[in-house]
């Protein structure tokens, strides 16, 4: 018997063994701790203090936005911009467990969201203040901790001076924070970076490249790791690089792997790799961190627009504000998916994160479905805004807003620096915007400004700067030399001659629409004015003292302004695309509505999430699926024989309509025109249907029936992830939706807990976080959230219109 051969591989499988157990325990982590927070909305002043007893504090669960859950109030400071919903200072606090932590390792912790001016201590301890509310910030807890005690952390945020924002903020830590424990020698935070340099259908080149810090007090030798792994989670490209660092320094490495055949990152098929960075002494990981990567080539064309992977592609874009309807500021993954989902069904292939930074989640989200990304930082630089603020009346005031003009010399390069470095690896990511009609472009102290912008974020990434613009003559200086200073200058608001006269004038300026109005403006979905006798017969149902708003929708059409503004861009192949607004309604800036709104309807898209009309013809020409769609619904009680005209959007070379079995004639679909398909009847119930042709072939129809009362409903469950949404229709005893219904539902659940409940009415002052919704035009949602995962959770809805019982599980 070989001694030798049978003893040393039991030692060495020990000394493995006991190896590994001393390197788990040393091992980095990076963990969220978002549940079991005490949060208090008062200013508490010895909150910081860890002997503070806040035993009658509430127990929540972050992301937290205390705000969407109070009562809308004329008093509310906040006024309609901030949708009459409650403000102030709040504070929560949270014991952290370290006891896994040793005393030669470092700990962070990380908050991605925190509205605003957000103070942070540990154990009494003040780490710092960030006053922008939507930018993360991280701070080092290792001098402070308590290895024997328990330790506490304290965060105080301060929201009081209102207005605040030009839109609902939300308040509180509404999005995720994360505890980082490290070793002495790591990677920070945001320190990898993953390019791709080269790209063809052949090959790609992708660049790894990694800031390392050595804390200790002695110098170390460590291996570099990359390796890129493919969709099935195998290695198909990695190389390593020995390094070595002094005491108390850090340095940048580099390695570029070679991808033979890529599958390249697009719209329509968003395919990731996985970047894997690994720190290895002695052949054991110390620090590791996953980096999603899409292998794409972008270019941009003063004559040809975007270019991805070689092709020309239109950006058909919407800016969406960050917030989640009924939820708040504390979005959730699953509503990204939806609202992302929802987008794509309508044919967008672009979002500007209007005006300041998302949760990296909904990047992720862009990552994965296909969807570009213009990513925004700021809506103001050092000159405060003023915006139109409605009272009752019809009352236009304005009220200079309290955000971050006061804070933009100090902040902006920190701010828009840790902006770049958390979001820069992510492929969605088409270019970066440093502002939103900013009055400073008027002046020549925004040359140097749009300048160093520019600057900060071309020193992390190499992709185009670009700021909005609007209606400010583009050829005057100061404002063309400010233009000039972006990559791609964007045109807010312009008309077709501005773009004309810039490319003449400038023919190597790259143009991208950064906002135009949309085809369904300052209107909730389902209402109807139908029987004005109007050219453009359909008209927003608005208060009658809005005089102008009424002069807009007469003089220039209510769909046909934002259908011209498409259609402007997608003649002129110099433009890159557009961005409409909105892509969503979202709270606040209730613009021309005064007190009960407390709501946008700019979207073409309700804050609950059901398509208004607007939609479709977006998707008539965005989307090349076959499509119809035709409007208004059929319900018209106490209007029979009145004149009234029906509309259709559809992406059908022909549509005929048919009224109660009658047709009323083909019309030949010009997609590039901005007129309507519109047939002029007389109102009977009955039946309305539509037929699209397409090569003299039937390729979609519609019907649309007069409905009944509602004496059922369906329950639809569309998304469900971390969390649910249920969307109940109302319908009649034909099974016919009911687009005039109201009626008050009422939920019960069980393993499940309501977060959320909307409808898409922009004056409904019911409350978001409630068992019970009215329907608005027969729709609402209902937002879940299970109690236990492993489990089925189920919803029921009653009403006291019809005697039944409806239930949904998920």
């Amino acid at each position: 018997m070989n001694l030798k051969n049978s003893i040393l591989p039991i030692l060495l499988s020990f000394f493995c063994f006991a190896c590994g157990q001393k390197i788990k325990n040393a091992k980095s982590f990076d963990k969220i701790i978002n549940n079991h927070w005490k949060f208090i909305q008062a200013d508490i002043p010895d909150a910081q203090k860890n002997e503070y007893d806040d035993a009658e504090w509430q127990t929540v669960n972050l992301p937290h936005d205390w705000s969407i859950s109070g009562a809308f109030s004329k008093d509310n400071p906040s006024f309609s911009r901030g949708a009459w919903l409650p403000t102030g200072i709040a504070y929560y606090r949270k014991k952290i467990d370290l006891s896994q932590v040793k005393k030669d390792q470092k700990v962070f912790i990380h908050f991605e969201g925190a509205y605003r001016n957000a103070e942070v201590w540990i154990n009494g301890n003040h780490l710092g203040k960030r006053p922008f509310g939507y930018i993360p910030f991280e701070y080092e807890l290792t001098p402070f901790i308590n290895f024997n005690n328990e330790n506490i952390i304290t965060v105080k945020l301060d929201n009081s001076e209102q207005p605040g924002s030009r839109w609902y903020s939300g308040n509180g830590i509404y999005r995720n924070v994360h505890l980082i424990v490290k070793n002495e020698t790591y990677i920070p935070t945001w320190g990898v970076q993953v390019t791709t340099p080269k790209v063809t259908e052949k090959s790609a080149n992708v660049l790894v490249q990694t800031t390392v810090k050595n804390t200790s007090k002695k110098g170390i030798d460590a291996t570099y790791k990359v390796e890129l792994l493919n969709a099935k989670n195998e290695v198909i490209a990695t190389k390593t690089k020995d390094i070595s660092l002094i005491s108390n320094s850090q340095l940048k490495e580099e390695l570029l792997l070679n991808v033979q055949n890529p599958k390249l990152w697009n719209i329509d098929t968003p395919h990731l790799y996985t970047t894997q960075v690994s720190l290895l002494i002695n052949n054991t990981i110390i620090d590791s961190k996953k980096i999603s990567t899409g292998i794409r080539n972008m270019e941009y064309s003063s004559e040809k627009g975007f270019i991805l992977n070689g092709k020309p592609l239109k950006i058909k874009g919407v800016c969406l504000h960050h917030g989640g309807g009924p939820l708040g500021a504390a979005t959730k993954k699953t509503t990204y998916e939806r609202q992302l989902r929802i987008l794509k069904e309508m044919g967008t292939n672009a979002v500007r994160t209007a005006h300041n930074p998302f949760a990296p989640e909904f990047l992720d989200a862009c990552d994965k479905m296909g969807m570009l990304v213009m990513n925004e930082a700021f809506d103001e630089w050092e000159v405060v805004k003023e915006p139109a603020t409605f009272r009752k009346n019809g009352e236009k005031i304005r009220i200079p807003v309290t955000f971050y003009a006061h804070l933009f010399k100090k902040w902006s390069d920190k701010d828009l620096s840790d902006f770049v470095l958390r979001d820069r690896n992510h492929p969605s990511i088409f270019m970066w915007s440093v502002g939103n009609e900013i009055d400073q472009m008027k002046d020549e102290s925004g040359i140097e400004i749009a300048k160093r912008l520019v600057n900060v974020v071309h020193k992390y990434d190499n992709r185009p700067v670009t700021c909005g613009v609007n209606g400010y003559g583009w050829d005057a200086w100061p404002i063309n030399e400010t233009v000039s200073e972006m990559d791609v200058p964007g045109y807010n608001y312009a008309d077709p001659e501005d773009y004309d006269l810039e490319h003449k004038n400038y023919p190597n300026r790259k143009m991208i629409v950064t906002e135009h109005t949309s085809a369904q403006m300052i209107a909730n979905r389902g209402e109807y004015y139908p029987f004005l006798n109007r050219p453009q017969a359909l008209q927003a149902n608005l208060p009658i003292e809005h005089k102008d708003t009424h002069k807009f929708l007469k003089n220039r059409g209510y769909y046909s302004i934002g259908m011209k503004a498409w259609l402007a861009v997608k003649e002129r192949p110099y433009i890159m695309g557009e961005f409409i607004w909105t892509g969503w309604d979202y709270l606040g800036e209730t613009i021309p509505y005064p007190w009960p709104a407390r709501s946008s309807t700019f979207g073409v898209i309700d804050l609950a999430g059901f398509p208004k009309d607007g939609f479709y013809y977006y998707q008539s020409q965005w989307n090349a699926k076959p499509m119809l769609h035709i409007f208004p619904h059929w319900n018209w009680k106490g209007h029979e024989g009145e004149k009234i005209t029906v509309n259709a959007f559809s992406n059908a070379s022909e549509v005929e309509l048919f009224v109660n079995g009658t047709s009323l004639g083909k019309k030949k679909n010009n997609m590039n025109s901005s007129e309507l398909l519109a047939w002029e009847t007389t109102y009977q119930p009955g039946e309305l249907k539509a037929i699209a042709y397409t090569n003299g072939k039937i390729s979609k129809t519609e019907i649309i029936h007069t409905a009944l009362k509602p004496t059922n409903l369906d329950l639809n469950v569309t998304d469900s992830n971390d969390i649910t949404y249920v969307e109940v229709i109302l319908k009649d005893k034909n099974n016919h939706f009911v687009p005039t219904a109201q009626s008050l539902l009422n939920f019960e659940t069980q393993n499940a807990k309501i977060i959320g409940v909307g409808n898409g009415n922009n004056k409904s002052h019911e409350p978001f976080v409630a068992n019970y919704r009215k329907a608005y035009h027969g729709k609402c949602v209902v937002i879940l959230e299970k109690l236990d995962t492993s489990k089925k959770a189920i919803l029921k809805v009653t009403s006291k219109e019809f005697n039944k019982v409806n239930e949904v599980s998920f």
